[in-house]
């Protein structure tokens, strides 16, 4: 009897499950006896039949619950680029590239926080956080300043309260290293014999910097500094040369010669660079040096005005920021050593206001011209002097136009519209001019015939191109021609044929173009056509299997063929070979164009039981032919299997039949519908095999017991 303690609570099962569902949500006590019967039909003789004891199965009741997730769904933005590649760049410079977020979603996203990790990268650009309406994007800045030699990776990541996991956009880039160069060459020296001397070098580049010194162009054992110091000298060593190579891992370069003097008394200083003059504007300073030679030691003492300044005792001289007061200074140095001073030349240090950022005075003016005629542009701006120009045509720059004035060279229709502006800049900045219109009206010209017809070779039953580029007064008039002939409607650049046939072989097509002034016929153009060769006719399987099927029933499947050339496939023959076999669908003589896809019926009907494997096979023009589809078969018996079973004594709807391979299970609903009464018919029992059968008892709202004891059916052979 089916008992409920305590209130019922009912689990609907959606549907009917093929596979035994878990427990339901009441105790449920079931008693089910099941028995089991195989009826072999079809002139087989035997029964076998099962019958096991009664069994009482008790399941416990579990709960339905539902679960719902805190985590947020990843907001919808998009990034471009999805990922960032620098390449190469330069260690000691830095790469911009611009990253866009895209909000495509429809509520708000904030960006709250935005970082980057790995070497040498960073992100920014973008004051946060960053509030994205939908359809809104931000533009980010991402860049990368290698300090080091060779390939870098990092990320940069994207936080925000809307986004459940951290949006990453990776970023690559190569440090590659910069060649050294000298910025300061050794500078020649003048010593007393028995004195040291030292030479110095100052280089930028990619560290790490190698140094070799060499005295008259050989090496100089240890000497790898940036400076250096010379053994106690002789008056032999009078006029060595000392030079000194730098390199790297990018490259190396090699110091200008300095002259070392040894002689056996003083040598007064003398000035072989003199200070030059300079310009600054207010608030920058001002740097003078020089250069001398003379007897080591040499000592400086800079003047401003002829009165010296205090503590500008070296070989050059850095000014405070500068105002306009100074304007006109003269600085000069005196070099002294223990033979004897000498004083420089003067070097004027000029101070200007601060620079005044360009403004447009005058702008350019829109032109009109004929096509072939040139075009002059000019525009009046003020400023600090120097002021420099630079054209645009539609945007980009026009090489070699630095003037206030710009004449086009001689314009095309095709320069119609184009806009004209320049960028006047100075150091203090730069402005941009309006855009000038530049209209270029057309002058009448006859039609010319830039590229002619090309000849074409096609297969019949395809169509041909013909194609013409011409030039002239707008509008242009296209006709063309076959043979002489006019053909209806061929009236614009490019003629596509009619599907041509062998008879259209050698036939010659040309075109009239004409405008307002004149016409020109165009070169002939041959057109080959070729006869058509037929292509394959592909099957969509090579074989069909139709497994077993009962005496004197059908089984019925099917193969599409395609033609897949680019010509008519004629099909001359379909034969069946094979008992019981027969194929419908394609037709002796039938016709299948290219690329059409025909569909082949077979069926089939044993008579007999036995294993039977043939072929089908089309005859036709293709190049495969004949198209061998294998088929194979098995005519069985039929068989059942009638099982029965106690009706249970608790209030039920009905019953549910389970079927297994293997003792045990697992077990797959075999009823379509739920078992009114205590019997069941299995139809789908296949000869020689044995099956497993368990039953369960079905309440109201489809609650279902657990499963009856097992039984077993074998089916006889055959």
């Amino acid at each position: 009897m089916l008992t409920t303690p305590g209130s019922l609570r009912s689990q609907l099962l959606s549907t009917y499950p093929h596979t035994r569902p878990s427990a339901p949500t009441q105790i449920v006590f079931l008693t089910l006896t099941l028995f089991a019967s195989v009826v072999i039909l079809s002139g087989c003789a035997g029964v076998t039949s099962a019958k096991s004891n009664s069994a009482s199965v008790t399941t416990n009741s579990t709960n339905s619950t539902s679960a719902t997730s805190n985590s947020v769904p990843s907001a919808p933005l998009s990034a471009s680029p999805a990922a960032l590649s620098f390449g190469n760049v330069s260690v000691g410079s830095t790469s911009n590239q611009s990253l866009t977020f895209t909000n495509s979603g429809t509520s708000l996203v904030t960006i709250s926080q935005a970082s980057a990790s790995g070497a040498g990268f960073a992100i920014g650009g973008v004051a946060m956080p960053v509030n994205l309406n939908p359809g809104n994007s931000a533009t980010f800045t991402a860049s990368f300043a290698p300090t080091s030699a060779g390939n870098a990776s990092g990320a940069a990541s994207f936080n925000g309260p809307q986004m459940s996991s951290t949006f990453v956009v990776q970023m690559t880039g190569i440090g590659t290293p910069v060649a050294p160069s000298i910025a300061v060459e050794p500078v020649s020296k003048s010593i007393l014999v028995g004195q040291t001397a030292t030479f110095s070098v100052t280089a930028s580049g990619t560290a790490p910097l190698s140094y070799q010194w060499y005295k008259n162009g050989t090496t100089i054992a240890g000497a790898t500094s940036a400076g250096y110091t010379t053994p106690a000298e002789t008056v032999s060593d009078n006029g060595a040369q000392f030079s000194v190579a730098v390199s790297n891992s990018a490259g190396n370069v090699s110091s200008n010669l300095a002259m070392l003097s040894v002689t056996t008394s003083p040598m007064a200083p003398s000035i072989t660079t003199q200070p030059a003059n300079q310009t600054i504007f207010a608030g920058q300073t001002a740097k003078f040096s020089v250069i001398a030679s003379g007897t080591s030691p040499l000592s400086y003492q800079w003047r401003k005005n002829g009165a010296d300044i205090s503590g500008a005792t070296s070989a050059s001289y850095t000014t405070a920021a500068e105002t306009t007061s100074d304007n006109g200074a003269l600085f000069s140095v005196v070099v002294t050593n223990s033979a004897g001073n000498i004083t420089s030349n003067s070097a004027t240090l000029t101070v200007n206001p601060d620079p005044v950022a360009p403004s447009i005075i005058s702008q350019p003016a829109s032109q009109t011209i004929t096509a072939g005629q040139t075009a002059g542009f000019s525009v009046t701006a003020s400023g600090t002097t120097p002021l420099t120009y630079q054209w645009q045509k539609n945007g980009v720059p026009i090489s070699g136009a630095t003037s206030p004035t710009y004449t086009t060279t001689a314009e095309t229709t095709s320069d119609n519209g184009s806009l004209f502006s320049v960028a006047v800049s100075n150091s203090a900045g730069s402005a941009t001019s309006n855009s000038a219109v530049l209209t270029v009206n057309p002058a009448p010209v006859a039609p010319s015939i830039t590229t002619q017809p090309s000849s074409q070779a096609i297969t019949a039953g395809q169509t041909a191109t013909f194609s013409v580029t011409a030039s002239g007064t707008s509008p242009l008039i296209y006709q063309w021609q076959k043979n002489g002939t006019n053909i209806s409607g061929a009236t614009s650049s490019r003629y596509i044929t009619p599907a041509e046939t062998s008879s259209d072989n050698g036939a010659q097509f040309t075109v009239v173009v004409s405008d307002s002034v004149g016409s020109i016929t165009s070169n002939a153009a041959i057109l080959t056509v070729n006869a058509a060769i037929p292509g394959a006719l592909t099957p969509s399987t090579a074989s069909l299997s139709f497994g077993n099927v009962i005496v004197n029933n059908s089984s019925a499947q099917s193969v599409t063929l395609t033609n897949s050339g680019a010509v008519n496939i004629t099909v001359s023959s379909v034969t069946v070979a094979g008992s019981g076999f027969n194929a419908s669908g394609i037709s002796n003589g039938e016709i299948i164009t290219p690329g059409q896809v025909v569909t082949l019926n077979v069926t089939f009907a044993p008579s007999a039981t036995g294993s039977i494997t043939d072929n089908v096979t089309i005859a036709s023009d293709a190049s495969n032919s004949p198209t061998t589809i294998g088929i194979s078969g098995v005519g069985v018996l039929a068989h059942t299997a009638t099982l029965s079973w106690t009706a249970s004594p608790s209030t039920v709807i009905g019953y549910n039949v389970y079927r297994g391979s293997v003792s045990g299970g697992p077990y797959t609903l075999v009823n379509s519908s739920i078992v009114a009464g205590t019997q069941y018919v299995d139809p789908s029992v296949l000869a020689g095999q044995t099956y497993y059968y368990v039953a369960t008892a079905v309440a109201s709202g489809n609650t279902e017991s657990t499963y009856s004891n097992q039984v077993v059916a074998s089916v006889p052979t055959p």
